[in-house]
């Protein structure tokens, strides 16, 4: 049974992206949100199976590989939950969101047709998402892990216009460079310890040990936009609002810290600089977008920044972890579950406001209260969310963070805590002084022309903000039998 749930849920998606080139366009909605609901129930029901266990489901070996234990398969643990859970329940959100967002009443971007391709591509990101949060082994994960990037590329390059076509193809390269260390450390995993098994790490010497980690590291940067790579993500803010939502909240770029938890939680003795060298370079990526932040005049990058931010919150807590605090790789395996429906519901709020007034620009919206209450109040709960006010979602991850922090003690944890306090008190007050002047205040011209939003786009915003405030009651408990 289990192991049917798991081959059904990998395949529906990439089954439904084949059938979409078959269905006539004006069924494309229908078809694409039939398979992520089966996709997400799919996956409930695999969590409520395998919950606080592990399942593996062997389908067949390598046999260019002969010897090896590495076998291509299904693998399920807590931390898989993890990915599994945001993967697919933002994922379906976006589809259902996409009925609207793609369309010709769209004052932003409008669009006639065309959803055959972007079903395409959308339905087999969410399989290549699946894909790498089942991997039994990283050569499983590696294979899915490309195919995120193939993927990321075609849809951020969806309106064919320059700037949408610069922005994948700057992502492909980006992303695809992080994929070769990727690989090379799959050859010297391999080499040194005859396997691509999660474990396997643990069979090298201490200098090769260092050199996979160090490997994997660059690759996770890359995938996650931090450090040099972080460019990228802000300039596929050109793709349509949906795609943004999915990369940002849900997808690719979680693909990057998901790898980082994976390595650190499958291998024991790394060493505590390594530990320390990811969370400095975590906090420096942090304040990088901190200072970013004041130059946005367009709500999409700007949130965009904040996902960089929030995605250093989760490599610093991995390093923490590394260094051997409990608390601190807890607090970045709850981030990405308590980030994720906060960040999808500022995301799908910019996309509701963009539609309907025509702009994201800043300076051109104020008093949005007036006119979209319901965008308003979710983009607001989404601010409360990230931010981290009690008792919503990211609250109680950056607590678990904070407390990693402090067990550290001594130099290091006042190394580490001067900036993360200052990014979290500045990012707070910089949230709220854009809310102000977006939706408070007499409603600008384009605001005051907008249109209305349809019912389905108020359906999503609702079902994320339950989602923004239960996910840490969801999260918590998984992220305990993380092991």
């Amino acid at each position: 049974m289990t192991g049917f749930l798991l081959v059904f849920m990998l395949a529906a998606p990439f089954a439904g992206a084949l059938a979409a080139q078959l269905w006539p366009e004006r069924e494309q909605d229908t078809l694409a949100a039939l398979t992520a609901v089966l996709v997400c129930l799919a996956s409930l029901a695999a969590v409520a199976v395998v919950w606080g266990k592990r399942f593996t489901l062997e389908l067949f070996a390598w046999p260019w590989l002969p010897g090896s234990p590495g076998v291509a398969g299904l693998f399920m643990d807590p931390l898989s939950l993890v990915l599994l859970l945001v993967t697919t329940i933002i994922g379906l959100a976006v589809t259902f969101y996409s009925r609207d967002y793609i369309s010709p009443e769209n004052r932003y971007h409008p669009v006639a047709g065309g959803k055959r391709r972007f079903y395409f591509w959308h339905l087999m990101f969410l399989g290549a998402m699946v894909g790498v949060a089942t991997a039994p082994n990283f050569l499983q994960l590696f294979v899915f892990w490309e195919m995120t990037t193939i993927c990321s590329w075609a849809l951020i390059s969806y309106y064919h216009n320059q700037e949408s076509l610069d922005a994948g193809f700057e992502a492909l390269i980006k992303t695809f460079f992080g994929g070769i260390f990727f690989l090379i450390a799959l050859i010297v995993l391999y080499a040194g310890a005859g396997s691509f098994e999660f474990d396997a790490i643990n069979l090298l010497t201490p200098q090769l040990k260092t050199a996979v980690f160090l490997l994997f590291l660059v690759a996770a940067w890359a995938k996650s936009s931090q450090i040099v790579f972080f460019a990228w993500l802000p300039n596929a803010m050109a793709a349509p609002t949906p795609v943004s939502c999915y990369l940002h909240a849900a997808a690719m770029v979680k693909a990057g810290v998901y790898l980082m938890a994976r390595v650190a939680i499958s291998t024991v003795g790394f060493s505590y600089g390594l530990g320390l060298v990811m969370a400095s370079f975590a906090v420096f990526t942090m304040l990088t977008a901190l200072f970013l932040f004041f130059f946005q005049n367009d709500l999409k990058k700007f949130l965009a920044y904040s996902t960089i931010a929030h995605l250093s919150y989760i490599f610093l807590g991995i390093g923490l972890g590394v260094m051997g605090s409990y608390y601190g790789y807890q607090g970045a395996v709850l981030h990405i579950v308590c980030h994720a429906p906060a960040k999808a519901l500022l995301f799908i709020s910019v996309g509701c406001i963009a539609y309907a007034t025509g702009t994201r620009k800043i300076d051109e919206l104020s008093g949005l209260t007036k006119m979209m209450p319901l965008t308003s109040i979710a983009f607001i709960i989404g601010t409360l969310g990230v931010t981290g006010i009690a008792p919503l979602s990211c609250y109680w991850s950056k607590l678990f963070l904070m407390e990693g922090v402090i067990e550290m003690g001594g130099k290091t944890a006042l190394f580490l805590i001067v900036p993360f306090v200052a990014e979290l008190i500045i990012a707070f007050a910089w949230y709220f002084i854009v809310a102000h002047k977006v939706f408070f205040g007499q409603p600008s011209p384009k605001v005051d022309a907008a249109q209305p939003l349809p019912l389905n786009s108020k359906i999503i915003l609702l079902a994320l903000i339950f989602l923004t405030i239960i996910a840490p009651f969801v999260g918590l408990p998984l992220v305990k039998l993380v092991r």
